[in-house]
């Protein structure tokens, strides 16, 4: 006897095999693996990470304990020119950095980065206001502020008793576009979850 099920929560046709003489059915599921322990589907993150991120993940992976949370894009302008991309991590934080220039450590170079610290908050005026991400978080923001020289935009938010941090230039021409952009980018990253 043949049965075919759809799991329309996956989106996968998955057909059910009944054959005489097996006490349990055999369940086959096209290109996703099983359990074998209770015949359920192994969830898969399907979200894929920015391709500029994609190389440094599996080291920040190495390093820390804490949920990696990535963008599925970068949404940053004027990055036509080579991204070096460099990390690091603890058992309590990670950083990611980007730059046009390997090594760099001045705002000349610099792109951005993104980091999270366990336990870790804001800092005393670091944010300049509140603005709402997916999962009803609350995020903080700050616009490109200029003083001697240039801080990007960064916005900040706490998951899971984890501090995120995402700061890049190029996301916008306004604080209204850069603030929706960090979001867009912020949201991805909650809603793909962990890497």
């Amino acid at each position: 006897m043949s049965i075919v099920v759809l799991f329309k929560s996956t989106f996968l046709l998955s057909s059910l095999i009944v054959f005489w003489g097996y006490s349990q059915p055999m369940l086959k599921a096209f290109n996703h693996p099983i359990n074998p322990q209770n015949n359920l589907l192994v969830a898969q993150n399907s979200t894929p990470v920015a391709v500029e991120l994609q190389e440094i993940l599996p080291k920040i992976k190495e390093q820390t304990q804490l949920p990696i949370l990535l963008p599925s894009k970068l949404l940053i302008t004027g990055t036509d020119r080579k991204i070096y991309v460099e990390g690091k991590g603890t058992n309590n934080s990670y950083k990611i950095t980007l730059a046009f220039e390997p090594n760099c450590t001045g705002n000349a170079c610099s792109i951005g980065y993104i980091s999270a610290e366990k336990g870790g908050k804001p800092l005393e005026d670091e944010f300049s206001r509140e603005l709402s991400l997916v999962q009803n978080i609350k995020g903080y923001f700050r616009p490109l502020t200029c003083a001697a020289s240039c801080a990007p935009p960064i916005l900040g938010w706490e998951y899971k008793g984890v501090f995120y941090r995402m700061a890049f230039k190029g996301v916008g021409q306004s604080p209204e576009i850069e603030g929706d952009t960090l979001a867009k980018m912020a949201n991805s990253a909650i809603e793909a979850g962990a890497r």
